[in-house]
């Protein structure tokens, strides 16, 4: 084609000149927004780099800089005379540092690589964990609690982990950005199996051993429903435990007893660290003064560890031959209040805590119906029985109901008359004192001495039949008796530091609100002598009869003597807390105690005497019929004799005590021949009195005829 060919448009002088004004609206327009688009990129890096100059320069050194918070030891727990009830011990911890594992090129080659590379690590590092039982056999601690070849705790030590779980936990601290702290893979390594894994370390990068403290409880089941364990933070109570004081996730507390307790003393003070790190995670220098961890404060109890096996011995004694599965001890220094033992069966190992219990060792104590992880001194809500009658005779005499001089019958049984058909014996309710064939007339210090239900249930609920009027009236009685109970330290809201529960005096009015029925005689009867819906535990017993022994001061039981740092300074000394003096009179107390002293020499608890050492006490033997009395068919409705727990109470020696002491055996039949013998071995053996076999009572293995 030549040019000629190409057709030409021409422009007809109809059609009209291009629109020029048009353009250059959009030049502008355009020109417009780069213009606005440039202020923007100027404004930003004058902030960027003039006005955040200083907040962004911190913030990248902070990135390149780490703190690292060392832990503080933890204090240590010793009994009263120095003897170490808790311990720290090395603890082997293997983890991995996810920023040192293997890496590939940025590539998938190299992505498979480093993958396979560190699946390899997992596997090898979880099967060399999973070994661990076999190395713990020979480990152990002993009674002292120094560390030597045993078993006791080889439970703790197995380790189960899979490669799956290595993987999980490295992901979860990489999304975290905490790829240059450790992640903790297994504690409490045997020391052989954590040297074989720091040897091999150079061949898994990453991998790395390091060493912390253990807590070690060398004494078991003798002290574990006293000392707690430590653990980790329950999820639940994160915010209890602010950081940087802690760090929720691996740190461990006081979960129970007086570790948790006494946290605050114990747990001492992290130190600081802060390191500049390099993009490889490299420490190149420290940054800054390091503050060094302070170690926890040690904690000296009012516990006397002899006289805690002691107790022990004795009690459990008892308990193998009445064949019962529960029972309780508390000892007190009646003049100040501290805890000098305290004893609780079923108990349980607190070494199984430490690093988590086994589902299998937790489901035992779950199905075991008594309990071991509660402490039955604190927490047993039972009837006391005749010891209860220490009250219910300073409530007698200071109330005027009756007079030292006041004489009751007791023919051994004897008939309540029905309220609304006096006239008809049958329809009454029999009442029977322990002993059938009755004791005859009795004066209140004779009822005491011997145990006399009769005189009284007839001095606080009355019997119309012998004019005896009682204590004014079935509604007034009772709250008298309550008056006089908290005089003794009966449900009061005064507990020791590891827990307090209170037992539970019935009134009239509260039976009616808690059970809809009214309060009758017979109830004023059973309240009399310790039964009925009366409640209580032996910590409450032992605090009546410390308050007894001391003429009438309720000082708080207390567990912790006192607080020593790390050089030995008390940081907290001993402080004996009078919560309350009772306003008993000095004659009421003097008749109270001259007649416990009786009680043992000539009384209920006579087989339990001592030769040539004086001191008081008094037994009590309740029936009961709990829950598990009733799935054991041991009690039912109707039966004639219901089961009972055993119980004594004592203080020794009687002129000047040192120590009150309540003993409780559950279903553990008379007083006086379970719980008073036990007391008279424990007195016997604190006071290195030797006792002949002649004169060492027999722990009864049957039921007896007596309180």
């Amino acid at each position: 084609m030549i040019l000629q060919d190409i057709p030409i448009r021409r422009r007809s002088s109809q059609t009209p000149p291009p629109d020029n004004q048009q353009g250059r609206f959009r030049i502008l327009l355009i020109g417009l927004g780069m213009l606005l688009a440039f202020g923007f990129i100027m404004t930003s890096m004058f902030d960027l780099q003039i006005v955040k100059q200083n907040t962004l320069l911190q913030r990248a050194r902070a990135n390149l800089i780490s703190e690292r918070r060392p832990p503080a030891l933890r204090g240590l727990v010793f009994d009263r005379n120095g003897e170490p009830l808790i311990l720290n011990a090395p603890e082997y911890q293997v983890g991995i540092i996810p920023a040192r594992l293997p890496r590939g090129q940025d590539n998938i080659e190299g992505a498979i690589e480093q993958r396979l590379d560190r699946i390899a690590i997992y596997n090898r590092l979880a099967n060399m964990l999973n070994l661990s039982d076999q190395f713990s056999k020979n480990q152990n601690i002993t009674n002292t609690g120094s560390i030597t070849a045993t078993s006791n705790i080889s439970n703790a030590n197995k380790i189960s982990i899979t490669a799956g779980d290595i993987f999980t936990k490295v992901f979860q601290a990489q999304n975290a950005s905490k790829s240059y702290e450790v992640v903790v893979l297994a504690e409490r390594v045997p020391p052989d199996l954590a040297l074989i894994i720091q040897e091999q370390s150079v061949s898994m990068p990453g991998v790395v051993v390091q060493t912390t403290a253990s807590r070690i409880y060398p004494y078991k089941e003798l002290l574990g429903n006293i000392l707690g364990y430590v653990g980790k933070i329950p999820s639940t109570r994160f915010n209890d435990y602010p950081k940087p004081i802690y760090d929720p996730v691996n740190d461990k507390v006081g979960i129970t007893g007086i570790e948790a307790a006494v946290e605050e003393s114990l747990r001492g003070a992290k130190g600081l660290d802060r390191v500049e790190l390099d993009v490889s995670g490299e420490e190149v220098r420290r940054v800054g003064e390091s503050i060094p961890p302070t170690d926890g404060n040690n904690v000296r109890l009012t516990l006397d560890l002899r006289l805690q096996r002691i107790m022990a011995e004795h009690l459990s004694e008892a308990m193998q031959i009445r064949k019962s599965p529960r029972a309780a001890a508390v000892a007190l220094n009646p003049n100040t209040g501290e805890v000098l033992g305290m004893v609780s069966f079923p108990g349980y190992d607190n070494n199984l805590f430490v690093q988590g219990i086994s589902q299998k060792d937790y489901e035992a104590f779950e199905k075991n119906e008594h309990r071991p992880l509660v402490n039955h001194a604190l927490a047993d809500k039972v009837p006391p029985g005749s010891i209860f009658k220490i009250v219910t005779t300073a409530a007698l005499l200071e109330e005027g109901a009756v007079t030292p001089n006041t004489v009751i019958n007791d023919p051994g049984i004897f008939v309540l008359p029905n309220k609304f058909f006096p006239e008809e014996p049958k329809l009454g309710q029999k009442f029977f004192c322990w002993l059938r064939t009755g004791h005859g007339p009795q004066r209140i210090t004779d009822a005491l001495r011997n145990s006399c239900d009769t005189f009284f249930y007839k001095a606080v609920g009355g019997y119309s039949a012998e004019r005896i009027v009682g204590m004014e009236d079935a509604e007034l009685g009772p709250v008298k008796i309550e008056k006089w109970a908290k005089n003794f330290g009966i449900s009061n809201t005064f507990g020791v530091e590891i827990g307090n529960i209170s037992g539970f005096i019935p009134t009239a009015q509260g039976v009616r609100r808690a059970t809809g029925t009214p309060w009758t005689t017979g109830d004023s009867y059973n309240l009399s002598i310790g039964q009925g819906y009366l409640l209580v535990t032996p910590l409450e017993m032992a605090n009546m009869i410390a308050i007894t022994a001391n003429g009438g001061t309720f000082y708080q039981p207390q567990l912790v003597r006192e607080i020593v740092d790390s050089r030995g300074n008390v940081v907290k000394p001993f402080q004996a807390k009078p919560v309350a003096k009772s306003p008993i009179s000095p004659a009421t107390m003097n008749l109270i105690r001259s007649t416990l002293l009786d009680v043992v020499e000539n009384g209920t608890a006579k087989s339990v005497r001592i030769p040539g050492f004086a001191y008081a006490g008094k037994t009590g033997t309740a029936e009961f019929c709990d829950d598990i009395a009733s799935r054991q068919k041991i009690c039912y409705p109707g039966i004639e004799e219901q089961p009972t727990h055993a119980w004594f109470v004592a203080y020794a020696p009687a002129e000047k005590p040192q120590i009150a002491l309540a003993i409780y055996v559950w279903n553990g039949g008379q007083g006086s021949g379970v719980a008073a013998p036990v007391a008279q071995r424990i007195i016997a053996d604190y006071f290195n009195i030797p006792l002949s076999e002649k004169d060492r009572a027999k722990i009864e293995s049957s039921k007896i005829s007596s309180e």
